[in-house]
């Protein structure tokens, strides 16, 4: 979040003296408060009430005290117990990222906010200083990396501070509503449930360790543990140490009974001597005007009093005011904490096989350990234990997939970099004649990445997603046939050696962090159908499998594996081996017919109004998809100088899939003009150069005659 200098300076003047030697050498800046001087609370002693309250804390919905918090509560122990681990995934589920967005629905920022009751989400004021702020912005629940590291999916809610907005300046604290249902249609935003906002103060000690949990600039959930020992109390505020964790506006600060302490809001910045602000980069800025909070080297963060806020609300809320009785409510219980403590049910202990760590499995250059966790956390209901990982998020039904057999095939990711900072894309000038991609002619249809482009790049391709439709609207790739860029060097370049997977392992295809989950149609939806469907490559696997090194060639490769590149196709349709005539014999032929080594490709599904639904599964639940049966090839060429460009379009059988979840395919490729081709798509028009370049009446019929295609 872009922190406001003003929120800085104000925290500044309230710096601890022994503080503020860590911030600067030489602290000298004049600012107005924006409150009043804030007085030091000083620690009581450990024999005094507030000790005999903290350890009863301890107790917090019904939970069994262990020596170990007591020891830790006295000042001669800073273990924790393993359930504490435990209970900080539970506490992780009601922090949600908030995106900030204009009216076009480009992301312009990003902070941390959590439920405090069934509808209605707390961050900072300097986040939404406006109920119009709210306007476009969405909290998004379980934006987090799975247990390999991998993106889970996630939740979009509207923010609707139309129906309820409460904010305050000076304890820079503002309360919007959050509609029920996501943005998916069927996720409930009760399934992640609120914490609690207690009224009573003392529910910390200095010294005393916190946990923060947050969005640092917009990434997935992480956990700032142990380091944020408290340094002091103050009227309205908490001064905490956070050496390692950066700041998060509006990120829940909890005790370790896990209850909400402080609504984290800024703090104090490090200085050099000159005075300049210190980043964690190690450059330095006069000014943190338009400076994340992320990147700022925080000597020392300040929170909010939750105490201090409760007694705002109170004062200031109405019970008559829509939401205010459903907040107090939440203000006496209901939590989401003590609901998963309240309604656990101890684990049996587990057999002697279950606890025999399993053997190591040397893929590649990975080492992959597979682990069996025996907790299972059931937390819109009863928390259970059994000896499968839960799902993240409760669903109807079991959705799981059934854990693989010994021998069996299993699915891993394949080797994929994730730093997407390297993705150029698409080259219009790749055959040294102009040939540009596509134009949207609805922008609305199409996913965005966060800056607002919906040209998604990888490695030596581009894909632009439909997003009710969750698949491609068109892919645009150069291909390299040339030998010097298929073998740049020496290594092992078979399809095997580029995932990295072993001989009993198949494609786990991923979801791109960088645009939103909902808007994809995940690999569970083609492992849960029954054998309906492949995965079809929609830009070839093969094609692009070129570069300048093997490390270039291991990223292309990889980069064909998210699901943005992805369309359901039978296998008689996706498999050149199982017949001719048939997508997978198209891009053979292409292939072959690459007479000056080097081609691009536009290709994609027609997303047709009348394609039949199919009932499948994706990572939410239920879904029902829309399948294309037809789909588009344009293949271009640098022709002697001159582009020539040649439209295919193939139709698969689908007549047999509602019914019996299998097909077999009848195909019938033709190759078009592009002006026919361009009349059967939404959304997208052809360059002029293309037009100009179309061939489907002159040479095309070397081509077309090559597969055994008819003139169209």
């Amino acid at each position: 979040m872009l922190i406001q200098p003003n929120i800085v300076a104000a925290a500044e003047t309230r710096l601890p003296p022994e503080i503020a030697a860590r911030a600067t050498q030489e602290v000298s800046f004049a600012v107005e408060a924006v409150l009043p001087p804030q007085r030091s609370i000083p620690p009581a002693p450990v024999s005094d009430a507030s000790l005999i309250k903290r350890a009863a804390n301890l107790s917090f919905a019904g939970a069994k005290p262990s020596t170990t918090e007591f020891e830790r509560l006295m000042g001669n122990n800073d273990l924790v117990d393993e359930f504490y681990l435990q209970r900080t995934l539970v506490a992780a589920r009601p922090v949600m990222r908030i995106i900030l967005r204009d009216a076009a629905g480009r992301e312009r920022g990003w902070a941390t906010g959590f439920m405090v009751a069934p509808r209605l989400l707390l961050t900072n004021w300097h986040v939404f200083p406006t109920a119009e702020e709210t306007g476009n912005a969405i909290a998004e629940a379980h934006y987090v990396l799975d247990i390999a590291g991998n993106p889970a999916p996630s939740y979009r809610f509207a923010i609707r501070g139309d129906l309820f907005y409460l904010s305050n300046q000076e304890l820079d604290f503002s309360l919007v509503a959050v509609d029920q249902m996501a943005q998916d249609g069927h996720t409930a935003l009760s399934q992640f449930g609120y914490h609690r906002l207690i009224a009573e103060a003392n529910k910390i000690r200095e010294h005393e360790s916190m946990t923060l949990i947050q969005h640092p600039g917009g990434e997935r959930r992480q956990v700032a543990i142990r380091e944020n020992q408290l340094v002091k109390i103050l009227d309205q505020f908490l001064w905490y140490m956070s050496d390692t964790a950066p700041g998060s506006s509006g990120a829940p600060a909890f005790n370790d009974s896990f209850q909400v302490v402080a609504l984290h809001h800024s703090g104090a910045a490090r200085r050099n001597d000159a005075g300049a602000y210190m980043l964690r980069d190690g450059s330095t800025v006069a000014s943190l005007d338009g400076i994340d909070d992320s990147k700022i080297d925080w000597v020392a963060n300040e929170g909010v009093r939750i105490s201090v806020l409760c007694s705002f609300l109170q004062a200031n809320l109405h019970p008559d005011t829509p939401f205010a009785n459903e907040l107090f409510q939440a203000m006496q219980g209901g939590d989401i904490m003590s609901n998963a403590i309240g309604k656990y049910v101890p684990e049996s202990p587990p057999s002697a096989q279950e606890i025999t760590p399993p053997p190591h499995i040397l893929s590649g250059t990975s080492l992959t350990i597979p682990l069996q966790l025996h907790i299972s956390l059931s937390l819109g209901g009863t928390v259970t234990a059994a000896g499968t990982v839960a799902a993240p998020i409760p669903q109807a039904g079991n959705n799981a997939p059934p854990l693989p057999q010994a021998g069996a095939e299993t699915l891993r990711f394949p080797v994929v970099d994730r730093d997407y900072t390297t993705r150029t894309g698409y080259q219009a000038n790749f055959l040294g004649v102009p040939a540009p991609l596509p134009t949207v002619t609805d922008k609305s249809l199409v996913s965005h990445l966060a800056e607002g482009s919906y040209e998604i790049p990888y490695e030596h391709f581009t894909v632009v997603l439909h997003k009710k439709r969750r698949l491609p609207l068109f892919t645009a790739s150069n291909a390299d046939y040339t030998l010097r860029k298929r073998r740049p060097e020496a290594g092992d370049y078979s399809r095997e050696g580029l995932t990295g997977l072993g001989p009993n392992e198949q494609e786990k295809w991923l979801t791109d962090p960088r645009i939103p989950q909902q808007d994809q149609l995940p690999d569970v939806f083609y492992t849960r159908d029954g054998g309906s469907f492949d995965k079809g490559h929609v830009v070839r696997r093969e094609d692009m499998c070129w570069g300048d090194s093997r490390d270039q060639i291991v990223r292309a490769n990889g980069d064909t594996f998210h699901v943005t590149n992805c369309t359901p196709q039978i296998a008689g349709f996706n498999r050149s081996v199982m017949g001719k005539d048939n997508w997978g014999d198209l891009e053979n032929e292409i292939q072959k017919q690459a007479k000056t080594e080097k081609l691009s490709v536009l290709s994609g599904p027609i997303l047709a109004n009348d394609d039949k639904f199919f009932e499948g599964r994706d990572a939410f639940g239920p879904v029902r998809i829309q399948i294309p049966r037809e789909f588009w090839k344009v293949v271009l060429a640098n022709d002697n100088g001159k582009l020539a460009a040649y439209a295919f379009i193939l139709q698969q059988d689908l007549r047999n899939i509602p019914e019996e979840y299998r097909v077999t395919a009848t195909w019938k490729p033709y190759l078009v003009s592009l002006a026919a081709l361009e009349a059967r798509l939404a959304g997208c028009v052809f360059a002029p150069q293309l037009h100009a370049a179309d061939r489907s009446a002159a040479s095309g019929h070397e081509l077309a005659q090559a597969i055994g295609v008819g003139m169209h």
